[in-house]
Protein backbone atom coordinates (compact mmCIF):
# COMPACT_ATOMS: atom_id res chain seq x y z
CA UNK A 1 0.00 0.00 0.00
CA UNK A 2 2.89 2.36 0.72
CA UNK A 3 4.29 1.86 -2.80
CA UNK A 4 0.95 2.69 -4.41
CA UNK A 5 0.54 5.81 -2.29
CA UNK A 6 4.07 6.91 -3.18
CA UNK A 7 3.40 6.48 -6.90
CA UNK A 8 0.19 8.48 -6.64
CA UNK A 9 1.96 11.22 -4.68
CA UNK A 10 4.75 11.43 -7.26
CA UNK A 11 2.16 11.62 -10.08
CA UNK A 12 0.29 14.39 -8.27
CA UNK A 13 3.47 16.40 -7.72
CA UNK A 14 4.42 15.92 -11.38
CA UNK A 15 1.00 17.18 -12.51
CA UNK A 16 1.06 20.18 -10.17
CA UNK A 17 4.48 21.21 -11.46
CA UNK A 18 3.18 20.65 -14.99
CA UNK A 19 0.18 22.89 -14.35
CA UNK A 20 2.40 25.66 -13.01
CA UNK A 21 4.73 25.39 -16.01
CA UNK A 22 1.76 25.28 -18.40
CA UNK A 23 0.21 28.42 -16.95
CA UNK A 24 3.55 30.25 -17.03
CA UNK A 25 4.24 29.14 -20.60
CA UNK A 26 0.77 30.11 -21.81
CA UNK A 27 0.84 33.54 -20.20
CA UNK A 28 4.50 34.46 -20.76
CA UNK A 29 6.32 32.11 -23.10
CA UNK A 30 3.97 31.21 -25.92
CA UNK A 31 3.59 34.72 -27.26
CA UNK A 32 7.33 35.28 -27.06
CA UNK A 33 8.40 32.21 -29.01
CA UNK A 34 5.53 31.80 -31.47
CA UNK A 35 4.36 34.84 -33.38
CA UNK A 36 1.24 33.14 -34.74
CA UNK A 37 -0.04 32.26 -31.26
CA UNK A 38 -0.24 35.81 -29.96
CA UNK A 39 -3.97 36.22 -30.50
CA UNK A 40 -5.01 32.58 -30.37
CA UNK A 41 -6.60 32.25 -26.94
CA UNK A 42 -8.61 29.09 -27.63
CA UNK A 43 -5.46 27.41 -28.87
CA UNK A 44 -3.82 28.15 -25.54
CA UNK A 45 -6.59 26.30 -23.72
CA UNK A 46 -6.27 23.31 -26.00
CA UNK A 47 -2.58 22.77 -25.37
CA UNK A 48 -2.80 22.80 -21.56
CA UNK A 49 -3.11 18.99 -21.16
CA UNK A 50 -0.08 18.37 -23.37
CA UNK A 51 1.94 21.01 -21.55
CA UNK A 52 1.08 19.44 -18.20
CA UNK A 53 2.30 16.04 -19.33
CA UNK A 54 5.37 17.22 -21.26
CA UNK A 55 6.51 20.04 -18.99
CA UNK A 56 10.19 18.96 -18.78
CA UNK A 57 10.48 19.10 -22.58
CA UNK A 58 8.63 22.43 -22.65
CA UNK A 59 11.06 23.97 -20.17
CA UNK A 60 14.13 22.73 -22.04
CA UNK A 61 12.81 23.95 -25.40
CA UNK A 62 11.61 27.28 -23.99
CA UNK A 63 15.00 28.01 -22.43
CA UNK A 64 16.81 26.97 -25.60
CA UNK A 65 14.67 29.28 -27.75
CA UNK A 66 15.11 32.18 -25.35
CA UNK A 67 18.89 31.73 -25.27
CA UNK A 68 19.29 31.38 -29.01
CA UNK A 69 18.72 34.30 -31.31
CA UNK A 70 15.29 33.16 -32.46
CA UNK A 71 13.48 35.55 -30.14
CA UNK A 72 15.29 38.46 -31.74
CA UNK A 73 14.21 37.20 -35.17
CA UNK A 74 10.59 36.91 -33.99
CA UNK A 75 10.68 40.46 -32.67
CA UNK A 76 11.93 41.70 -36.06
CA UNK A 77 9.18 39.79 -37.87
CA UNK A 78 6.60 41.24 -35.53
CA UNK A 79 7.85 44.78 -36.14
CA UNK A 80 7.71 44.26 -39.91
CA UNK A 81 4.20 42.84 -39.67
CA UNK A 82 3.10 45.76 -37.54
CA UNK A 83 4.51 48.24 -40.07
CA UNK A 84 2.70 46.46 -42.92
CA UNK A 85 -0.58 46.58 -41.05
CA UNK A 86 -0.20 50.27 -40.31
CA UNK A 87 0.64 50.94 -43.96
CA UNK A 88 -2.61 49.29 -45.11
CA UNK A 89 -4.73 51.55 -42.90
Amino acid sequence: MVVAESIILIAQIYCVIGLIVALAFITIGLGRIELAARGAFLFRLQIIPGLILLWPIVIVRWVALERSGEKIQLDKEEAELHKEQEGKK
